[in-house]
């Protein structure tokens, strides 16, 4: 298996996953009091799985069945909570100071999640990085068709940057950004812990001093 610093060397542009890698939007209490906040959006009477959900996400593709109105709304609401909880979410131990080094050394970094492109925004500038983040790719609409783990993201995050996806690489740290990368041709450093992934990421790391340290 190939090393960080040869997959490094032979890319000009890295994506960050934005949840898991550059900060935590939600922690599991979090993320279902999100979903509980968004389930009257889509209607009193759920079926079972999405009453039980505590995925924001889930509620968002649900509402996406029940029509675009429903879905713009309970996308324009959950990009409120995603906004609330960056407020206090502070940025993942090392990710700072890992983008500020991949900028320095001449890598374009974008940001790719799930989250709305004005929390990602938000985030990036109110920990200074909006300068070395030159680039997102991040949920603009209520359409989960067009979130990871489809590739439309990862896509839209290569032409952004005038590349081919073997000039690009994605450090993740969830299956779904992982998963999007490799389907789109992109290479892909895990973070660890991860889950078991088929086919697996090009490199596993323990943690962000680990990407550091290759460099």
């Amino acid at each position: 298996m190939v090393g960080v610093t040869e997959l490094l060397a032979d890319r000009d542009h890295v994506f960050v996953g934005f949840d898991g890698v550059v900060c935590t939007v939600f922690d599991t209490t979090g993320a279902r009091t999100a979903a509980d906040r968004l389930k009257p959006l889509v209607g009193h009477v759920l079926p079972d799985e999405v009453a039980a959900t505590g995925d924001p996400f889930a509620v968002l593709s649900y509402a996406a069945s029940c029509g675009p109105n429903t879905a713009d709304a309970v996308h324009r609401q959950l990009a409120r909570l995603e906004l609330e909880a960056l407020v206090v979410a502070g940025p993942v131990p090392g990710s700072v100071e890992l983008i500020g080094e991949l900028a320095w050394r001449g890598f374009t970094v974008t940001a790719v999640g799930n989250q709305s492109m004005d929390a990602v925004r938000s985030h990036l500038s109110l920990h200074d990085l909006q300068y070395e983040v030159k680039r997102i790719s991040a949920r603009a609409s209520g359409d989960p068709a067009l979130l990871l783990p489809g590739t439309a993201l990862i896509d839209a995050a290569v032409r952004g940057v005038g590349a081919s996806p073997d000039q690009c690489v994605l450090i993740g740290g969830t299956p779904p950004e992982l998963q999007a990368a490799r389907a789109a041709g992109v290479a892909t450093i895990a973070v660890a812990p991860v889950a078991p992934l088929t086919p697996p990421p090009d490199v596993v790391v323990a943690d962000l001093a680990e990407l550091r340290l290759a460099g």
